[in-house]
């Protein structure tokens, strides 16, 4: 089994646009650049911002009880459906989570997906 790895950075502004910098003189001279994924912030407090004890939880339970909708979500985890939902299209958007739509009696259910084996975070000193 492949172990799915997501990167977190923390890291000044300067840093990222250095990097940045870096990458375009690579694409200048013609080098081939390697796609960077994972999720970049510009300070801990951003970071603790973003991760918050309840989003964590989610991803936690996404992972291990694999709920079959966002309402089977919010029902595990005692928290309130619309709450629920806008964490999980945060999450979407940033690319941690995937939402798949399954049928269900003529409709469908949104399922919540956290294909992630370790969420590493990296600080910059």
């Amino acid at each position: 089994m492949k172990i799915k790895n997501i990167i977190v950075e923390i890291k000044p502004l300067k840093d990222v646009l250095k990097e940045a910098a870096g990458v375009m003189e690579e694409i200048k001279k013609g080098r081939p650049v390697k796609p960077k994924e994972g999720l970049s912030f510009g300070s801990v407090e951003s970071f603790r911002e973003f991760f918050t004890p309840r989003r964590i939880e989610l991803l936690k339970v996404i992972k291990h009880k694999q709920p079959g909708s966002i309402y089977k979500l919010a029902k595990l985890t005692n928290r309130d459906f619309k709450s629920v939902a806008v964490d999980i299209n945060i999450l979407e958007k940033y690319g941690l989570i995937d939402t798949k739509k399954v049928s269900v009696n003529g409709g469908y259910k949104i399922k919540p997906v956290f294909d992630c084996d370790k969420l590493r975070v990296d600080i910059a000193m």
